[in-house]
């Protein structure tokens, strides 16, 4: 055999070793694309949620193929769930329980943030405590957060909505209603909440979320059949969540810069409404779902029930031992 023809055998093996890796390969790839498991989260716009597009943006849900998508209307997420469009949505307690008719869809596995000082009511200068809210004209969006820290002030006090009189505004025209002394009390949010006690003399804050740790917290809810039948994706979902946190804490510049875009505004404004905001780690949900911690989420989640229904803004009680797991929390060790 002549130095040709082993030279031509030579090429001819290695051609068909590079076809086998290269078969082999796409195999490969086509099988994980194949067992890649697609997770749809549905939320409204609320940069709060911003972590989610950051661990979406550095692949951190490892791989989990997660799309975030915006619906804006409650009961427009309850039926992209319902009707399996959407896999899991994001909605604090009070939003979730608020319902007519229908006992809402989903189950909360993981806590992902927390109104600390975002949320709030405003009031006139003769209103000094929760007792003197009775009886005074107050101004406020329902199917919100600051709608319901009125309602659980009103419940502090053995009162309802039935011992205000109450005006449905949305949120910016509450804070407006007040600054013109048109109503004594505005629950809303910032940058109203603020900008109402300054404009309007002797005004202040009775309180805000930050007086009422555990309140107003957003979960994330998930089908019934992830939390029975695939928590691994739920665990995998809470990773990209827990380390899009601790790489916002490592980078913060960066972060904010890619979370600000995900919402469309810029970063000095995504750090103020950073600020109102606490972004929630494994450490504060394995106290959030231990039953034994005070304001815990079982005890919180049934509390709210219990103001809802005595509001009449709920036909549907839903009770906590239904509606969250601690499952995919007590899978960290």
């Amino acid at each position: 055999m002549n130095k040709k023809t082993i030279g031509a055998i030579i090429a001819l093996v290695v051609v068909v070793l590079l076809v086998v890796v290269f078969t082999q390969s796409n195999k490969n790839n086509s099988d994980n694309q194949q067992t890649k498991k697609s997770v749809t989260i549905g939320m409204v716009t609320f940069p709060g949620y911003a972590p989610l597009y950051l661990a979406k943006e550095k692949d951190l849900f490892n791989d989990v193929d997660v799309n975030l998508v915006r619906i804006e209307a409650i009961g427009d997420l309850r039926a992209a769930m319902n009707s399996g469009q959407i896999d899991m949505y994001a909605a604090t307690y009070d939003i979730f329980e608020a319902v007519e008719g229908n006992e809402p869809p989903g189950i909360g596995f993981l806590a992902i943030d927390e109104s600390h000082g975002g949320d709030g009511v405003v009031v006139s200068n003769d209103i000094t405590e929760l007792k003197d809210l009775k009886g005074k004209t107050v101004a406020a969006e329902p199917g919100f957060p600051p709608f319901f820290i009125l309602q659980y002030l009103l419940n502090k006090e053995g009162m309802s909505l039935a011992d205000v009189n109450f005006k449905d505004l949305p949120s910016a025209d509450a804070g407006n209603a007040f600054v013109a002394n048109q109503v004594d009390v505005a629950a809303t949010y910032e940058p109203y909440l603020s900008i109402s006690a300054d404009k309007r003399a002797g005004a202040k804050i009775l309180v805000s979320s930050a007086d009422t740790p555990g309140l107003i917290v957003d979960l994330l809810f998930a089908s019934e059949n992830l939390v029975k039948n695939d928590q691994e994706v739920l665990k995998k979902i809470s990773d990209g969540w827990f380390s899009a946190v601790d790489y916002w804490q490592n980078n913060p510049d960066e972060s904010m810069q890619i979370m600000a875009d995900a919402f469309g505004v810029d970063k000095a404004e995504m750090e103020d409404i950073k600020s109102g905001i606490s972004w929630l780690t494994l450490e504060d949900n394995q106290k959030l779902f231990d039953k034994k911690q005070s304001n815990n989420a079982y005890a919180t989640f049934d509390l709210v029930g219990d103001i809802l229904e005595s509001n009449n803004s709920a036909g549907v009680r839903v009770k906590s031992s239904d509606k969250l797991s601690n499952k995919t929390i007590k899978s960290y060790k």
